[in-house]
């Protein structure tokens, strides 16, 4: 893709901190440096303990203790994860039901949310967990929405706790964006009204309460919000919900014995929390019938941090047609997809004389998710191992066939006419990390104590990663913007751990990625950017909504328990 763009900015070098990602790197790749740390912690952990039985430790002390054995398997490539196993795909795979809204006598159309407990959801099969859910047990409905036409959402906060409901991707004004500044009190009910003037895209929404994203979105709150302007239909593109264009929402879950959800049990879940199963739509491993015929997924990474390396198990070739905020100019064909979490990716699959068989999506992890860190504590066996998350059952063709398009959106390069910006990814220093596991200082909202089912909220609030040498405060605006301007902003990661870096009001274009062109399948609308560690990404990006200090926009990681802890900035545009 060619760029209308001046040159890309020169970038003075930014002073260099030594973080504990570079400590422990450094501890890890010495076996005799490995034994002692190990007899280290081994020997903090058992002080510790009998630090906690003799009552000598406050329970977040004592929490933060337990953590501690977590990091230790972590630092040691030790995993508590169980064999990885073929998936059994013997459940169907849930469709979310699809809101269009009714029309009011002004011709806005209007829709309910209700987020709320739901009945236990069976999430694994046999095994009933306690969840949240928008209108249900468990995730929300797809808010189907026209292009220009107005819109309201009834919002009613059936939790124990303050909520938001952020509309991720959205082009839409800061004081109705739901960010942190949205918060939806316990029983309260929100009206949001706004018009979706941006190309039709596979958007979706979840909380954004300040250091509790993570928790509650872990708890079941996502679901989709597709912007629909009619292309894709005028171009011949598959389009029947639910048959031949299909919601995938895939996310990672660690659940305890009782069936409880379980979250940042381990110090290790700092660095971003994982889990040992593989939900789609909100079940494990399922199945579902399609036709065969062109097929069209739309793809959410919903999980709180793991990555994805999407591929097909006999390895054939798909098709991206569309990024995060939109169709891409020109299909893309691939093998694989890496998928960061909040990125969305819609892709078809060529079904046809497929009739009776089997295809199986799953992510292929080994030797590409580890290569997008340079520190060992970051990944577990599922990201060194490849495993499956949905099979396809191909059946008859159904309807009116859809098909590739050789010619889709129409995507201009931006041209900047305002000073760059910049900003640094910062890891977790040594310091902060001692905090953490000695209590420190968690700014729990008042009355808090815990998720579905007596799910542990973790540990959020806290001063740990950090952006241009800052950790989020919710007083404080971090840039401005002027209303209308178009700006590159460089992002440089200066830790360990791949980042992928969210921008709040606006869609992006990759402008470089380490001073060369983004892949193809990166050329269109983006909100959502991976940056490898030691990477340095430019984007670049218009800003056409406004946002003021009562209601500024975000910027931040989208690993939910880094931007829980710190990784969060604020901007205005006006």
């Amino acid at each position: 893709m060619s760029h209308d763009c001046p040159h890309e900015p020169s970038i003075a070098p930014a002073s260099h901190q030594r973080n504990s990602e570079d400590d422990v790197n450094t501890l890890v790749r010495s076996p005799d440096r490995r034994r002692a740390l190990k007899t280290l912690m081994q020997g903090a952990t058992t002080v510790l303990s009998g630090m906690a039985l003799e009552g000598l430790l406050m329970p977040a002390q004592a929490q933060g203790m337990g953590m501690m054995g977590g990091m230790m398997g972590g630092m040691m490539g030790q995993s508590a994860a169980a064999p990885i196993q073929p998936g059994v795909f013997s459940r169907n795979m849930p469709i979310p039901p699809q809101l269009t809204g009714t029309t009011d006598s002004a011709g806005v159309l209007v829709y309910e949310l209700k987020a709320s407990a739901g009945q236990h959801a069976e999430l694994v099969a046999g095994l009933r967990t306690p969840t949240w859910g928008y209108n249900g047990a468990v995730l929300g409905p797809t808010l189907r929405a026209p292009q220009g036409k107005p819109l309201r959402f009834e919002i009613l906060n059936g939790l124990d706790q303050s909520t938001t409901v952020h509309w991720h991707g959205a082009h839409i004004p800061g004081a109705v964006d739901g960010g942190p500044h949205n918060l939806i009190a316990p029983g309260k009910q929100a009206t949001v009204s706004f018009t979706l003037n941006q190309p039709a895209a596979s958007l979706w929404y979840h909380p954004h309460p300040d250091g509790r994203t993570g928790p509650q979105v872990f708890a079941g709150l996502a679901g989709f919000l597709w912007i629909d302007d009619g292309m894709d239909a005028r171009i011949g593109m598959p389009h029947t919900y639910g048959v031949d264009d299909l919601p995938i929402v895939i996310q990672d879950r660690r659940i305890g014995e009782a069936g409880v959800l379980s979250y940042m049990s381990t110090m290790m879940d700092m660095m971003g929390m994982k889990g040992d199963h593989f939900l789609v739509n909100g079940v494990e491993q399922p199945f579902v019938d399609v036709p065969g015929q062109w097929v069209r997924l739309r793809i959410l990474n919903g999980s709180n941090a793991r990555i994805y390396n999407l591929a097909f198990a006999d390895n054939r070739p798909f098709h991206v047609v569309a990024s995060d905020a939109g169709l891409l100019e020109r299909p893309v064909e691939v093998t694989h997809l890496v998928l960061a979490t909040g990125e969305r990716a819609e892709i078809m699959v060529d079904l046809n004389h497929m009739q009776g068989k089997r295809l199986v999506l799953r992510s292929n992890s080994s030797g590409v998710i580890p290569e997008l860190n340079r520190m060992p504590m970051a990944t577990d066996a599922y990201d060194h191992s490849q495993f499956d998350l949905l099979e396809l059952r191909v059946g008859s063709p159904a309807g009116k066939a859809g098909r590739l398009p050789e010619q889709m959106a129409s995507i201009s390069p931006l041209k900047a006419d305002a000073p760059a910006r910049r900003f640094v990814l910062q890891g977790m220093e040594m310091r902060m990390m001692r905090g953490m596991m000695m209590g420190g200082n968690a700014a729990a909202p008042t009355g808090v104590s815990s998720g579905p089912g007596g799910m542990s909220l973790g540990v959020g609030g806290r001063d740990m990663f950090a952006i241009n040498g800052t950790y989020m405060n919710m007083k404080v605006i971090n840039e401005r913007v002027k209303l209308g301007s178009t700006e590159i902003w460089t992002v440089a990661n200066d830790g360990m751990m791949g980042h992928p870096f969210h921008v709040h009001g606006t869609s992006f274009q990759i402008f470089s990625r380490d001073g060369a062109p983004p892949p193809a399948h990166e050329s269109g609308w983006k909100d959502v950017v991976l940056v490898r560690s030691g990477e340095t990404v430019h984007l670049i990006a218009r800003f056409d909504q406004p946002a003021g200090d009562d209601h500024p926009y975000m910027y931040h990681c989208h690993i939910l328990e880094h931007e829980d802890n710190g990784m969060m900035g604020q901007f205005t545009v006006i």
